[in-house]
């Protein structure tokens, strides 16, 4: 069997995944394989591509069959125990970012809900500052580890394993706080799909019934750890949530704005702390 019988013969796949299930497995670019198709396959590298295939036909997401995921143009590993970076969390790193090379001296940043740890990696990374990664998750800690030491930014980025900002106690040490918490409703987990439910980690994705639960928790505590005019970014699931954290941001003394991303969907709310109440 040769990689063009892979390719031609795998039935309810497209091309792409083709492609990356026969780039992974033969540890080739993807330029490589188009070029090298009549390429005779040895039995053990023909056993591992179908069970790859296997994987992907039954549901299992690209990137974890892959264990690589690119975000903000950087490839991270992922696994079953972090959520699959999504492409409008760069708009959260973004704004992230424009702020914090707006502010002068050291800037202490923290990022809540690190996951894989893709939000604080490319922060640091942008604007060479430390941060510090928390997640409630040991497991998912661990992936972000990996990602750190492969961004070679050990020095920059510490690890946190606790819930939300529970074990931060001085309000005065973070100019910067980002999350991306949990924030998919009751009645949207209904209509989430089967590859993302089946898959990922429900506590990375359920926000309890309105999808708020766990933001709540945690704004209820962010004046906590924030210095005064500090800055909060976190990212949320469309107007209705965004309006209502605004709203909870606001009654706390903040001055916020609302981002839309590139489908039109409110989905970064941004926040600075300028009355002490």
């Amino acid at each position: 069997m040769d990689i063009s019988d892979i390719i031609s013969g795998t039935k309810g796949l497209n091309i792409t995944d083709r492609l990356c299930i026969l780039s992974f497995a033969l540890s080739m670019k993807k330029e490589d394989v188009l070029i090298k198709k009549e390429m005779r396959l040895n039995q053990e590298d023909v056993e591992l591509i179908k069970s790859l295939i296997e994987k992907r036909t039954q549901g299992m997401p690209l990137a974890y069959i892959t264990k690589t995921k690119e975000f903000y143009s950087e490839e991270f590993y992922v696994d079953e125990s972090v959520l699959i970076p999504r492409p409008e969390t760069e708009l959260l790193v973004e704004e992230a970012i424009h702020i914090i090379k707006g502010m002068n001296g050291p800037v202490r940043i923290l990022d809540v809900g690190t996951g894989s740890g893709v939000i604080g990696i490319t922060i640091s990374k942008h604007t060479g500052h430390r941060v510090i990664c928390t997640d409630i998750s040991s497991e998912a800690l661990k992936i972000a580890s990996i990602n750190i030491k492969r961004a070679g930014l050990s020095d920059k980025i510490g690890l946190i394993c606790m819930d939300l900002i529970a074990g931060i106690k001085d309000r005065t040490v973070y100019d910067v706080i980002v999350a991306n918490l949990p924030y998919i409703s009751q009645d949207e987990w209904d209509f989430v799909s089967e590859e993302v439910k089946g898959f990922e980690p429900k506590t990375a994705l359920f926000g309890g019934k309105d999808g708020l639960e766990v933001y709540r928790r945690f704004i209820d505590a962010l004046q906590g750890p924030l210095k005064d005019n500090g800055w909060f970014l976190c990212e949320v699931g469309g107007r209705l949530q965004a309006e209502a954290i605004k709203d909870m941001l606001v009654r706390k003394g903040f001055e916020v704005s609302i981002k839309r991303d590139y489908s039109g969907i409110e989905r970064i709310v941004i926040g600075q702390w300028i009355s002490l109440s």
